[in-house]
């Protein structure tokens, strides 16, 4: 006869059919807060749909690190991975019922291998398992449950590293693809993608931010500038604002220096009314992007038709303005090193033309010199100069 110390107590635990069957929280109650919905749909509930949903409205618009706000790209981009991550977990993987809360590194791991099965880049896959770290804190889980994509793959998979360094030039001129030429047959097609791809080329923005730049409101005086795009060795007196469509929503100020920058804006200013922005009037911003690259397909502006794509006049515009300030053409186009402190000035403020913020990110448009390269396979941090120098 057993002990009452050696009975096993019993589990207060519902199985899966019941809790799968438990009662929906009524869907008309707009005084129930995201914990109380949560509360109501125990884990293992059937509805992965609203748990998710509840989810991202608890968490979806905070930073994952940070103490603010994400862009308005990470609102639109979140619950759009998200919903269809657990759609193809539960289709295209053993795991037919997972509900997002119960989320592990094993379910992780199979759309890894279904991500690279697919041909995602490796810098996709590295994108997704960011936002699943992310994901993993809104679950009260550690982030690091999430692997690397090199811990998933392999250290020798292609996909586990995404690439940091330019190793050829990826702007247009390069290509043989001259941006005048292209923007004529663009015009004749729509004049506000011609338009767009005109600031990318003379101002370096993304496609995104020329779609939502309002040209009558983004020309400023310097005296308005933020003080840390203010180029010392730059006699520009006015700078044009980039706010809309930037990344992470962070503004910055590029200095308007050529005749060609003006007449430019003066074009823009009069395509569109005060207060509009430089997409198509009547679309959304989606509609928009969407309309931004059927255009420029239809004049063969793809990697497969002409090898480049619209982000290489950000490539142009980026070695074109090292150039600039260097007097020597950059690591990519075959320029020489330059001596470390030149080098690491420039390339801080090429980075910040582009609207980064690490000068590091600058080797993805310029390349790095021989010197560089040594320097950073002996351990030497690269983006302190051609030389790795102090």
């Amino acid at each position: 006869m057993t002990s009452p110390a050696q009975v096993r107590p019993k589990r207060d635990r519902r199985t899966l059919a019941a809790v799968q069957a438990a009662p929906y929280p009524p869907r008309d109650r707009g005084d129930l807060d995201p914990d109380q919905v949560l509360a109501l749909l125990p884990r293992g509930h059937r509805d992965w749909k609203r748990i998710l949903a509840t989810l991202l409205a608890k968490h979806g618009h905070k930073h994952g690190t940070k103490d603010k706000g994400v862009s308005n790209r990470t609102l639109y981009e979140r619950p759009r991975f998200l919903f269809q991550f657990f759609r193809d977990l539960h289709a295209q993987t053993i795991y037919h019922t997972v509900e997002p809360r119960c989320l592990g590194n094993r379910h992780v791991a199979a759309m890894v291998a279904l991500w690279a099965k697919r041909g995602l880049s490796a810098g996709t896959i590295a994108n997704y398992l960011s936002i699943l770290r992310v994901f993993m804190t809104w679950i009260g889980k550690d982030p690091g449950v999430v692997r690397t994509a090199a811990q998933y793959l392999g250290d020798d998979s292609p996909l586990a590293h995404r690439r940091q360094v330019a190793d050829y030039d990826h702007s247009w001129v390069a290509a043989g693809v001259a941006h005048a030429q292209v923007r004529e047959r663009l015009f004749a097609l729509c004049p506000h993608v011609a338009i767009q791809t005109e600031f990318s080329r003379l101002f370096g923005l993304r496609p995104r931010e020329a779609r939502c730049l309002r040209p009558h409101e983004a020309v400023i005086p310097r005296s308005a500038a933020l003080a840390r795009d203010i180029d010392e060795g730059s006699t520009a007196m006015h700078y044009l604002r980039v706010a809309w469509g930037t990344k992470g929503g962070r503004p910055r100020d590029v200095p308007i220096e050529t005749q060609a920058q003006w007449e430019l804006i003066r074009r823009a200013q009069a395509l569109v009314p005060p207060g509009a922005h430089l997409g198509r009037p009547g679309y959304s911003l989606q509609q928009n992007t969407d309309h931004y690259y059927r255009v420029l397909s239809e004049v063969g502006v793809t990697r497969k038709d002409s090898g480049v794509t619209a982000h290489g006049l950000r490539h142009e515009f980026a070695n074109d303005e090292y150039e600039k300030r260097a007097g020597l053409p950059s690591p990519v186009r075959g320029g020489a090193a330059l001596q470390g402190s030149v080098s690491r000035d420039v390339r801080r403020r090429v980075s910040r033309l582009l609207g980064h913020n690490r000068p590091a990110v600058a080797s993805c448009y310029l390349g790095q010199s021989v010197v560089m390269r040594s320097s950073a396979s002996n351990g030497t941090d690269p983006s302190r100069g051609d030389g790795g120098g102090r």
